[in-house]
This record gives C-alpha cells, structure tokens and sequence, in this order.
C-alpha cells in the first residue's frame, strides 16, 4: 500500500485524476490539501498510519509559515499567505474565508522558528516510525529549496526564536543556541529518505524547466517526469 501526503503539488487538483503523478505510480491513498501546511501533513499522515498499515510513504514538505486550526464544528482552517480558508468545500463548491483568523495567527500566534522546529521535528518522527515499521519513505519539499535553509537563513529565522534579549550579548548567544537546535535536528534527517538522496530535495526546482500552469503548478508533463522519479525510487 502506498500513501502520499502534502500540498498542492501532491493533490494536484488542476490536473485530470489520469495524469496526477499519484495515480500513475499507483497510491493508494491521496491525503494531500491544496495550500495544506506541515502540521496538517503530519497528523493526517500519523492518524492515517494509526487506522492502516502501508509499505511505501511519500511526503511532499510545504512551506513552514503555514499551518491549520481546528474549528468548532470538527472542521478545520487551513491557513496559507494570509488567508484562512475552510478544509470542506461550501455547498457552492468553494472554500469560505474568514480574514480575521488569518490575521489574529499571523499577528498572534505565528513563529517561524517554533514553525520550523516544529517541521523538523515532523520531519524526523516519521523517519523514526518508518523506520522500526519497516514503511519506506520517500522525503521531497514542494515549494522551498535547501537555499531556504542556508546557514544565513537559518540565522535569521532563530533571530524571531523566543528568548532573552536583555543585552545584546545575551541575545546573540540565545540565536546562536537556536540556531543551533535547527541545524542538530537537520544533520539527525537520512539523505537516503530523500528523492535523490539530498536533504531538503526540491520538487519544483527539480521540475522547474517543465510548463507550468496559469496558477504556477507543474503541468501534466513535469507530472509525468516527476511519476518517473518517485517509480525509480520505488525500486
């Protein structure tokens, strides 16, 4: 049994169910969200291993300034680039919106360090489930690339981590120590889970000479190629 997760790239809902690269490398199970984020990935992903066992686990990593809340009614937001936007499609088949929620987790709540933490830290007790579970796993990222998480970018986003900054001395030692925490939890993730082998392995860098769509997806034909890489790591 093969299940994939993720984003859009992995949903691929502009493109006929015959020519998604999920269909063609034959998936069982498709749990992926348009503009879905890493916290929605892992635990629809661990409440899916939860009710079935599979072989094979395909995880399309998104950005990590996104993320999703539970609503009241047992819904959920899914909230992306400043919006917050219902999971369920209304009776109209769109997705309603609701501003004031997307803004209150942008001005409130949101923390790119905890974010990205909490991404890696996604990110290796999968590695570790798959791995006394016997499940292959294959890692790619959809949207970002490992530029994103240079030493430079990595500086600055420990810069947002919470922390003292009660002298200048005081609050270059707490970045450097977050700093640090990103960079042990990347060096604990297995290049060999990776598509090719690389860590942080980009699917939209890797496709990015193919045709895209007018909402800057990957057409039929990258999805194609891209079906052809993940059978070559099925092997």
């Amino acid at each position: 049994m093969i299940i994939v997760n993720g984003d859009s790239f992995v949903q691929e809902a502009h493109l006929d169910l015959e020519q998604k690269w999920s269909t063609r490398i034959k998936a069982d199970s498709n749990l992926a969200l348009g503009a879905g984020s890493n916290d929605r990935i892992f635990y629809t992903t661990i409440d899916s291993l939860t009710e079935e066992t599979c072989d094979v686990l395909i995880i399309g990593w998104t950005s990590w300034v996104r993320t999703f809340l539970s609503k009241s009614d047992g819904s959920r937001y899914r909230i992306c680039v400043g919006q917050a936007a219902d999971e369920r499609p209304n009776k109209t088949g769109g997705f309603d919106e609701d501003k004031t929620i997307a803004d209150m987790y942008y001005k409130k709540i949101f923390n790119e360090f905890t974010q990205l933490k909490n991404t890696l830290m996604y990110m290796l007790h999968l590695q570790q489930y798959c791995e006394l579970k016997k499940i292959k796993l294959i890692n790619f990222a959809t949207v970002f690339t490992k530029n994103d998480l240079r030493e430079d970018e990595l500086q600055k986003i420990a810069k947002t981590a919470n922390m003292s900054r009660e002298t200048k001395k005081i609050e270059n030692a707490g970045i450097q120590y977050n700093k640090n925490i990103l960079k042990k939890y990347i060096s604990k993730l297995d290049p060999d889970t990776w598509i090719n082998k690389t860590i942080f392995s980009s699917m939209s860098e890797i496709l990015d000479d193919f045709p895209k769509t007018d909402i800057c997806h990957i057409g039929a034909e990258g999805s194609k190629h891209w079906a052809d890489i993940i059978k070559r790591h099925l092997d």
